[in-house]
């Protein structure tokens, strides 16, 4: 009897599943190989680790929207932390207000199942559900951010902490670090305390702890810094301890799923588009001081938003648009694409974009008008931005650490899975696959059970 055919004859089970924001599975593969993750390095010899692609654009807003809910952006309706309404070029912050797909928790929840969610991004403000939320990094504060209400107050008084103040890293950096560990520590206290409260039919934490570490240590314990590779070494081991003692709190039936959202890497520059839109003749601003959409001139063609997407000035589509829809718009398309790729590291030589996708060949669905024109995926180490001030193309920042798009990681607690081609998409289905409910028709994911 094979692996998908056991499953369906022993019926439903119970999910548990552990996101490390931006965790590589190159990563995860060295720090088990160096005996540090000795709770992780069982498990592996008792199920599977996977690699994985993430999402393009390659955030984690993006990223997780697509991991809850099985589907491309094209059809969940968040493409970035800030997006804009074309005819009036107004920016917002995407929220859980803004997807348009169903999360596996308001599946779960829909079927009757008992759920719990805590930190995972895109998930304020909390919607009603049969268990618990406690949304993600986009709250501004614990106040509105659970359902229900009265567990917000639980969380105020254990010291929990939605999100650590990245900033005080450029200036002080002992006290990030000191935060980032206060942060895990909240963070995990509060998942074996509602942990305790089960069963739960789905349980799923985010950790975006990791995320935060790697911005800003990454290029120094790559580089070779011995203090923050003792640090970095440190956190990590108590990560692992963490997934010790939660695997000895589960039953043995429980799918445990342990998954990150994208790669990390040292980061070499900051790329700002806006500034080559403008010295390539794209883009123009009417006010001498550009700070939003807004500043535009009429005669600007494209403009960027972070990260690495372009928006291409269509008549009738964008506020004040001069490009005319059909040939022209695809002449502009065509020559932004040839562009990008030849911005090249005025000091290394290198190239700083790896390719160019145009919108058809990344998004599918219901939002497929209000995707990008055209979407860039950086050089590995080059992080692509959008703001519109910025007078330089290349520069160096406090932030020595960026995502990949490739590098992600999935571990499930069942041997025999390992496949090649897995995307961020395919951890919804395969999940409901493997507790034995129906993975829905209208997702983009492919289980990885059903490719066996």
């Amino acid at each position: 009897m094979n692996l998908f055919k056991r499953l369906r004859k022993e019926g439903p089970k119970r999910a548990v599943v552990i996101g490390l924001d931006g965790t590589p599975y190159s990563l995860v593969k060295k720090l088990v190989a160096e005996g540090r993750m000795p709770h992780f390095a069982a498990l592996i010899e008792k199920g599977s680790l996977m690699e994985m692609e993430s999402v393009l654009p390659t955030v984690s807003s993006v990223a997780w929207a697509s991991i809850v809910t099985g589907c491309n952006p094209g059809r969940h309706n968040l493409f970035g932390f800030i997006d804009r309404i074309p005819s009036t070029h107004e920016m917002f912050i995407p929220n859980a207000r803004h997807l348009r797909a169903k999360t596996w928790v308001e599946r779960f929840s829909g079927m009757g199942k008992r759920v719990f969610s805590m930190g995972v991004p895109c998930t304020f403000p909390p919607k009603a559900v049969n268990g618990v939320l406690i949304s993600g990094f986009l709250a501004p504060s614990l106040k509105n951010a659970t359902y229900p209400l009265q567990v917000a107050h639980e969380l105020e008084e254990m010291g929990y902490l939605i999100d650590i103040d990245a900033w005080q890293a450029r200036e002080d950096r002992e006290k990030f670090l000191d935060e980032v560990f206060l942060a895990l520590e909240k963070r995990c206290e509060a998942m074996f305390r509602f942990l305790a409260r089960g069963p739960w039919d789905l349980f799923v934490v985010h950790i975006i702890d990791t995320d935060r570490l790697h911005h800003f240590l990454w290029g120094d314990v790559e580089g070779g810094h011995v203090g923050y590779q003792t640090w970095f070494n440190r956190f990590y081991e108590r990560v692992d301890d963490v997934l010790g003692e939660l695997v000895e709190r589960l039953d043995d039936d429980v799918v445990l799923m342990i998954l990150s959202d994208h790669g990390f890497c040292t980061l070499k520059k900051e790329v700002h588009l806006n500034y080559w839109l403008r010295q390539t003749g794209f883009l123009e601003f009417g006010v001498p001081a550009p700070k939003q959409l807004r500043d535009l001139a009429p005669s600007t063609r494209c403009y960027s938003l972070l990260p690495g997407r372009f928006y291409v000035c269509v008549q009738g589509r964008e506020h004040n648009g001069c490009v005319q829809p059909g040939s022209e718009y695809e002449t502009v398309r065509q020559d932004l694409a040839a562009g990008l790729m030849e911005i090249r590291d005025s000091e290394t030589g290198d190239r700083v974009i790896d390719r160019v996708w145009m919108r058809e060949e990344v998004f599918d669905g219901p939002s497929f008008d209000v995707a990008p024109d055209l979407i860039a995926l950086p050089a590995k180490g080059y992080d692509l931005k959008g703001g519109f001030e910025k007078e330089v193309l290349l520069e160096r920042s406090p932030v020595n650490g960026t995502h990949t798009f490739d590098d992600a990681m999935l571990y499930i607690n069942q041997p025999g899975l390992g496949k090649e081609g897995l995307t961020v998409i395919d951890v919804m289905p395969t999940l409901f696959d493997l507790v034995g409910v129906p993975v829905p028709d209208e997702i983009d994911g492919q289980s990885i059970v059903e490719r066996l």
